[in-house]
């Protein structure tokens, strides 16, 4: 029978018209990263993270060996083939709805631009009847939740395109219906809202075009303090001038996430990386923020992305490097290359990105970046444009102008944040005890976020008592509070890094740890560790620039508390009882440790 493999939707595989059962949650993880591969490999490593994230059981590589099992029992034993240690879902053609639907895009485009846009109309409209809801509706954990985005993305991309070709024909009336829409559930996307406008206008309805121009203006001041962007701005006029208003051509992309309303600080970091970014030169200025993870380098580098935009018109590309496949396909459709002119190999990819970007202002965010390699093919060319660039640490060898660290708040910034999020008035109320809360989470955003929220869901709670238990929930061993474990979620990123990187620094990270020093020495580290004091700098210098710690002075370093308890946590965790006893006796030299 023909097999069929739904991911548009909840996980569904079927074998002619039986449905078939693909177990557990977990199994259908498994199902929806060998799926999502299109017929690539996936290594078991990847197969684990896509099940488990950071944190997988002991037994993972066990128990996904037994996942694979059932599922070739529920698929045929030859749709899952082992190759390399990893595995491989073996599609056949009309075998996975999303390559169905990649590929009506695909068709749709091409017929789009080679004037056929009836032709391109149905191929959208064919593309669209393949999703039966949110993809991967029923698939548990980070990896699927960040696929279900990349694929919403994808989805909203076509269905835009799609009516954009409805409104320049006879079928703009019910176009505007859709996008009334969708302009609700996606009040601050300029595109969407300038098709409503331009589709308001050729139905005879300019009074509205007009007010929803008006909206939208009022809802990106007032949420984001931007001015609407240089297409919204020239539907517009094209409105208020009588033009004839069909879509504008080639509009240049908007792909920056929305930003926070609640952005706080970081004044003289903005201009600093803004001197840095539209400075003169032969080449594209990029600029990387680094830091410990919940510092906010991603926000941060969202903000300053819609502050400089209009400095950038012709388009700005975003790209979440975690989910790196498929990204310099994506940036040369949205800069107007035809689906069938991108070339399949990654070389001939990258010299069109080089030829396409050259010329042209283009400003590109390129988030979480973790490697060399994808910076290397990644940054645009010539003169005219800019790139920031996010990541745990710093990249070597990369055409990057400049890497900046950017540290926790200062007090004033982490209240401003707390008021902002629980409610003024009564933080104002408490603030000294506000003060002493932003302190204990170390001034971090993500945990004075997270603690603001908790409070502003808790109106019978004191700040004095939300701080009281913050403090007791980060001492604990083992037991944690959910929003301490996400606010150690990144830290646990981070130091999964060191530990691929750097196993022994990643070691002596929860063991110094242990000591009660506000500031750790070279000579104290040495003891903790038992290694020579050149082995045990270079280990803090790594742990240092992983910024799971702080330079402090010349040998000498700093934990974030929040951090430190999070080091204490580890080591109890990653030690017998008889290793902590040795390091505490070879520690009370000094009178530093506190036992864990």
């Amino acid at each position: 029978m023909t097999l069929r493999i739904q991911v548009l939707g909840p996980v569904r595989a079927w074998a002619g018209d039986e449905e078939l059962d693909l177990g557990t949650p977990q199994q259908r993880a498994v199902l929806t990263a060998l799926a999502l591969r299109e017929g690539r490999q996936a290594t078991l490593e990847a197969l684990i993270d896509a099940v488990w994230g950071e944190d997988p059981p002991r037994t993972s590589a066990l128990t996904l060996r037994t996942y694979v099992s059932r599922l070739r029992q529920a698929l045929g034993a030859d749709v899952i083939a082992t190759v390399n240690g990893g595995y491989l879902l073996r599609l056949g053609p009309g075998t996975l709805d999303l390559a169905d639907f990649t590929a009506a895009v695909a068709r749709a485009r091409a017929a789009r631009e080679a004037g056929e846009q009836c032709r391109a109309a149905q191929a959208f409209q064919r593309a669209d009847g393949m999703w039966r809801g949110p993809a991967l509706a029923d698939v548990p954990g980070p990896y699927a939740a960040a696929q279900r985005v990349r694929l919403d993305r994808e989805r909203r991309a076509a269905t835009e395109e799609r009516l954009a070709l409805d409104v320049e024909s006879a079928g703009a009336a019910a176009a505007v219906t859709e996008l009334s829409a969708l302009v609700e559930q996606h009040p601050l996307d300029e595109g969407l809202s300038a098709l409503l406008m331009v589709g308001l206008y050729r139905t005879g309805r300019q009074a509205m075009a007009v007010a929803e121009f008006q909206r939208i203006r009022e809802l990106l001041a007032d949420e984001l303090g931007l001015d609407p962007g240089a297409a919204l701005r020239g539907a517009y006029q094209r409105i208020l001038a009588g033009e004839p208003a069909s879509r504008p051509d080639d509009p240049a992309p908007a792909q920056l996430p929305p930003g926070i309303r609640d952005f706080v600080g970081r004044a003289d970091l903005i201009d600093r990386v803004t001197d840095l970014l539209v400075a003169d030169g032969l080449s594209a200025p990029a600029v990387g923020l680094v830091g410990l993870g919940g510092v906010g380098t991603s926000t941060l580098a969202v903000h300053l992305a819609h502050r400089l935009r209009e400095r950038f018109p012709d388009g700005q590309l975003y790209a979440d490097l975690r989910e790196d496949r498929g990204v310099l396909p994506g940036f040369l459709r949205a800069l107007g290359v035809p689906s069938t002119e991108v070339p399949d190999d990654a070389a001939s990819q990258a010299a069109l990105w080089r030829t396409v970007s050259h010329g042209r202002r283009l400003l590109v965010v390129l988030d979480h970046a973790r490697t060399p390699g994808q910076l290397k093919v990644l940054l645009p060319a010539g003169s005219g444009s800019a790139a920031i660039v996010t990541g745990s640490r710093r990249l070597p060898s990369t055409s990057v102008t400049r890497w900046i660290s950017v540290p926790a708040f200062d007090p004033d910034d982490s209240v401003e944040l707390f008021r902002r999020v629980a409610g003024r008035d009564r933080v104002d109320a408490e603030r000294e005890a506000a003060l002493r809360f932003a302190a204990a989470c170390s001034h971090l955003p993500l945990a004075v976020r997270l603690g603001a929220e908790r409070l502003a869901a808790r109106p019978s709670w004191s700040v004095a008592a939300i701080g009281d238990r913050l403090r007791v929930e980060m001492r604990q061993p083992v037991a944690l509070h959910e929003d301490c474990v996400r606010v150690e979620a990144p830290f646990e990123r981070d130091l999964a890094a060191l530990r691929a990187g750097d196993p022994l620094a990643a070691a002596a990270f929860a063991r110094v740890a242990t000591a009660d020093d506000d500031e750790i020495t070279v000579a104290t580290a040495a003891r903790l560790l038992d290694v020579p004091e050149t082995e045990a700098e270079r280990r803090m210098e790594s742990i240092a620039d992983a910024h799971l710690v702080e330079p402090a002075g010349y040998q000498r370093y700093r934990y974030l508390e929040i951090v430190r308890w999070f080091g204490r946590r580890q080591a109890i965790a990653a030690h017998t009882p008889a290793h902590r006893e040795a390091v505490v006796t070879r520690a009370r030299r000094t009178r530093t440790l506190r036992t864990v």
